[in-house]
């Protein structure tokens, strides 16, 4: 079993799908939750964070697209998988226009299942390494920045040092005032 503990939310109003991919999953080795409608998942999704969502299409309070974009609206980055048994050119369509990672049909293949969610996860860790790049190139900009602005305020004030003492040489070299 890998050592993998991405945080996976999965949504959909039949309890057996729901106990199915759940099993699949924590087999693979992904930390599941689980929830039977959208307001569930709203409310996890809004107290917790999750690597990948997967939901289902058609359920009874607001349909998967529905929950795709109030989703994104929560957090935009997440990859969200949907699944339906009604396989519809356009309603797949629609899905990958509104942001969705995936669509699989159902009945499902384990495996492909599984291959999408890896994807998924590969696709949140590749957004959160960039994130931390970002984080680490402003900060060491920040750095520099700071250092930067430190040495050119040494240069001035050395100029400044150098005007002066330039200045008191020459007149000491001045045959008339230097005496005084």
């Amino acid at each position: 079993m890998n050592e993998k503990k991405e945080n996976i939310l999965v949504i959909d109003d039949d309890p057996y799908v729901l106990e199915s991919i759940s099993s699949l999953l924590k087999e693979s080795g992904y930390s599941i939750v689980t929830c039977e409608n959208a307001a569930c998942a709203i409310e996890k999704l809004k107290r917790d964070s999750f690597d990948v969502v997967i939901t289902d299409i058609k359920m009874p309070d607001i349909s998967g697209i529905e929950l795709l974009e109030k989703i994104h609206n929560l957090n935009m980055e997440v990859p969200v998988i949907l699944m339906t048994a009604y396989a519809e050119l356009d309603l797949e369509v629609d899905a990958i226009k509104k942001g969705a990672f995936d669509f699989i049909t159902k009945p499902y293949k384990p495996e492909q299942l599984i291959h999408s969610v890896e994807r998924a996860v590969n696709y949140s860790r590749l957004l959160q390494m960039e994130k931390n790049y970002k984080k680490t190139l402003e900060e060491t900009v920040r750095e520099r920045t700071k250092e930067l602005s430190n040495a050119l305020q040494m240069v001035k004030n050395m100029s400044r040092e150098i005007i002066l003492r330039l200045t008191a040489v020459a007149e000491f070299r001045d045959t008339d005032t230097g005496a005084h």
